[in-house]
């Protein structure tokens, strides 16, 4: 007689199936994240550049932030602007695009830059 010990492959295909498509799923939301993470802190230093000009603004610094972060992986965004006489800084925020239910991770990045100003020699 043959030794009848193991799972049979169906029965070890219906246990791996659920834990493999959960590390898949798991890897994509990892992406997704760092995917919006990148975006944000784009997003931040785009609008941290245009604000800090001589002749720039809060306003125009906004727009430019905004613009930068739509691109798909940022939901809910919204920007934060301190533009000071030495520093201005850019704060995004928004929600990363989730592919696990329940689950929104929050992405926030700041960019600080000098802002420029005319001196008189």
């Amino acid at each position: 007689m043959r030794d009848q010990r193991g799972l049979n492959n169906g029965v070890q295909y219906a246990l791996l199936f659920p834990v493999a498509l959960g590390i898949l799923l798991l890897t994509l939301q990892w992406a997704m994240v760092s995917w919006a993470d990148s975006t944000a802190l784009a997003a931040a230093q785009d609008g941290a550049r245009v604000a800090a000009l001589a002749n720039g603004s809060a306003v125009a610094g906004e727009s430019i932030a905004l613009d930068a972060a739509q691109n798909g992986s940022l939901n809910g965004v919204a920007v934060a602007i301190t533009r000071g006489a030495t520093r201005t800084s850019v704060t995004v925020t928004g929600s990363a695009t989730s592919v696990l239910p329940g689950f929104a991770p929050q992405v926030s990045k700041t960019a600080e830059v000098a802002t420029e100003r005319l001196t008189r020699p």
